[in-house]
């Protein structure tokens, strides 16, 4: 068995699984070694668990792909989700220094600080991102360890989602014989983000937009970090009933003739996974059924950019986007996808993301759009586990499980906890 530690992820969206595991290159690069994608059915709405054993199936047949891929057993898991409401907002919260150095410690307090500010059941926090710190009079500091003051002053950014979704959804992934530890939920935009943009894309500002088959995601970042992050309950699943309507055909029948007809049928399950779900392998769809579905597709697309594009408007940083907008998600490879986009986003310039330059081995697979958020808990993963757990224990080969942090020895909590917070923003 490799040494190399095997970091794995699932990504749970709307209409399918991705499990995906890969090795660590080095800061950026990640050697992908498995790919699984298996259908959700209707185990989940707009990214919500709405059945746990159709959910548990799906999670275990993409996990059982990647890890026969990757000729390792797959256990503890980053998980992406994008479901129930989720609220962003910005906090500061204060300690006093006493004119003494900053230490890890005092950051890990203000930032438990902010946590316990937000009148909120602590299992609804699922983010505390540090946008910059204050000492004293001076301000937007990235990382003031080290420095000299009286009083430090962190203004952070909170995320928060449903008890009910997050506990549903750690109950399923437990099911599925899966690990899952604190802080190994995040939130689909940031893992797309975290593949897709560099730190000069966030110094000038730029928001990611991931369509996906039941929401479309939005994060925007500004200035450095996070500025906001929204969710919209609409994605390809819409455009799937538009044209069963249109059409007169089944959902499954419409949405065999939309990926035929955007040109993506080859993606979205490997052979193996049709097989077992029973798709249709009828013939492909006409020219005149291309111009259709393209009407019928290109209609709801509009109306998803367009209360996009409102958004950015409404909270007032469109004009603060010099890096502009970057596509990603199952639907942008459509053809024509980055002029269609631009006249609706005008005058935000507009751009389709790729990881392509983040990633070895399974390249042709990975690099689809539809993959960015699995390829960007990778990231997560390897950043927080090495943090809390140690390098390791990311791997888990069968019958050990990771240490808790309490087991780990080295680094002490503190600056572990600071190492995963400068990974995050």
């Amino acid at each position: 068995m490799s040494s190399n530690p095997l970091y794995a992820a699932v990504d749970l969206g709307s209409t399918k699984v991705v499990a995906v595991a890969g090795h660590s290159v080095d800061d950026n690069i990640f050697e992908i070694v498995g790919l699984g994608v298996s259908s959700t059915g209707s185990a989940l709405r707009n990214g919500t668990i709405i059945g746990v054993p159709q959910a548990v199936t799906a999670i275990n047949r993409a996990v059982d792909q990647a890890q026969r891929m990757a000729g390792r057993p797959i256990k503890h898991v980053m998980v992406g989700f994008a479901g129930g409401e989720i609220v962003g907002m910005d906090q500061r919260v204060t300690i006093a220094l006493r004119d003494r150095e900053v230490q890890p410690s005092d950051i890990e307090k203000v930032l438990q600080e902010a946590r316990s500010m937000i009148n909120r059941p602590a299992a609804e926090i699922l983010h505390v991102i540090p946008k910059s710190y204050t000492i004293d009079d001076l301000a937007n500091i990235p990382n003031p360890v080290g420095m000299v003051g009286a009083r430090l002053e962190a203004h952070v950014h909170v995320i928060r989602g449903s008890e009910m979704v997050i506990a549903n959804l750690r109950r399923t992934i437990e099911r599925s014989g899966l690990v899952l530890r604190e802080g190994d939920l995040i939130l689909q935009p940031l893992a797309a983000a975290r593949a897709l943009l560099t730190e000069d894309d966030k110094e000038l500002g730029v928001a990611v937009v991931d369509i996906g088959g039941g929401t479309t995601n939005l994060a925007v970042y500004v200035n450095g970090s996070l500025a906001a992050i929204r969710m919209f309950p609409y994605g390809g699943i819409n455009m799937t009933k538009d044209l069963a309507i249109v059409l007169q055909v089944s959902q499954e029948e419409a949405e065999r003739i939309k990926i035929e007809a955007l040109g993506q049928a080859s993606l979205q399950e490997t052979p193996e996974t049709a097989t077992e779900t029973g798709g249709k392998t009828t013939g492909p769809a006409t020219p005149e059924h291309a111009t259709q579905v393209m009407d019928v597709v290109e209609a709801r697309l509009a109306e998803i950019l367009g209360i996009v594009g409102r958004e950015l408007r409404e909270m007032r940083l469109e004009n603060r986007l010099q890096r502009g907008v970057v596509l990603t998600g199952g639907v942008v490879g459509m053809p024509r996808m980055i002029p269609f986009a631009q006249k609706i986003l005008a005058p935000l310039h507009v751009t389709v993301g790729t990881v392509r330059p983040r990633v070895q081995g399974l390249v042709e697979r990975a690099i689809h759009p539809e993959f960015s958020s699995a390829i960007g808990l990778l990231y997560y993963a390897r950043d927080h586990w090495e943090a809390m757990y140690g390098e390791e224990s990311t791997g888990l080969p069968e019958g050990k499980s990771a240490e808790s942090p309490k087991e780990k020895k080295g680094l002490s909590g503190s600056s572990r906890l600071l190492n995963w917070f400068r990974e995050i923003i």
